[in-house]
C-alpha cells in the first residue's frame, strides 16, 4: 500500500470516517465521500486534514477514466437494489487504473444480528427493512457483482465493533478486487 502514498485513495462511502482517519494518520491522501452532508462535516470537524465531497452512488461518479489506485468500500456498497450495485460496480471499474484495487466489505447471508432475512424481500437477497434497504451476499453474489471489476478474492469472516449498538459479531465478506 505504500506506492498510494503519492497519490489519492477514495473513500467510498466513509461514513464517520474511521478509516479515513486511519489512512490519515499512516500519513495517505484520503478523499472521503459520501451522501450524508453530516458524515461529512463531522468528518471535517473532526479530522483536520481530511478532503470530503459529496457523492451519491446512485449517481455516474464524478472523477475521470483511472483516477484512483485505491479505493475503499467499507460497508458501504450493500444497500442497493441488482441494477444500481451494477452501475456503481461498472462505476468503480471505470474509475480504477490499471492493476487498480478495490478493498471492500459488505453484509454476508449470514449476518443474522443485523438482518439476513428479515424485512421485505424485494429482489434474492435484498430487502427493505424499516428505512431503509439492504443486500446480503453470498459468494455467487460476491462473483456477480465484484467480478465485473476484475479479479477477486474474498471470504466470510465476522467482526465486532467497540459501539454499544453494534455489540454483537457482524458476519461479512472482506473483499479484494484487482482492476485487469
Amino acid at each position: 500500500m505504500d506506492s498510494n502514498k503519492n497519490s489519492e485513495i477514495l473513500d467510498l462511502g466513509c461514513g464517520n470516517g474511521a478509516d479515513t482517519l486511519y489512512l490519515i494518520e499512516k500519513g495517505y491522501n484520503v478523499l472521503s465521500c459520501d451522501f450524508s452532508t453530516e458524515a461529512l462535516n463531522n468528518i471535517k470537524n473532526s479530522i483536520p486534514k481530511s478532503n470530503t465531497m459529496y457523492l451519491d452512488m446512485v449517481d455516474n461518479f464524478p472523477f475521470k477514466d483511472e483516477s484512483f489506485s485505491l479505493i475503499i468500500a467499507d460497508l458501504s456498497l450493500h444497500y442497493f437494489d441488482n441494477e444500481t450495485t451494477i452501475h456503481i460496480m461498472n462505476e468503480i471499474r471505470r474509475i480504477l487504473k490499471k492493476n487498480g484495487i478495490l478493498l471492500s466489505r459488505v453484509a454476508s447471508i449470514n449476518d443474522f444480528n443485523f438482518g439476513s432475512g428479515i424485512g421485505e424481500a424485494l429482489e434474492n437477497n435484498f430487502y427493505f427493512e424499516g428505512d431503509y434497504t439492504k443486500r446480503f451476499f453470498d459468494q455467487e453474489d460476491i462473483n456477480k457483482y465484484f467480478g465485473i471489476i476484475g479479479t477477486l478474492e474474498s471470504f466470510e469472516t465476522s467482526m465486532t465493533r467497540n459501539e454499544e449498538e453494534y455489540s454483537k459479531p457482524k458476519v461479512l465478506y472482506q473483499i479484494k478486487v484487482k482492476k485487469i
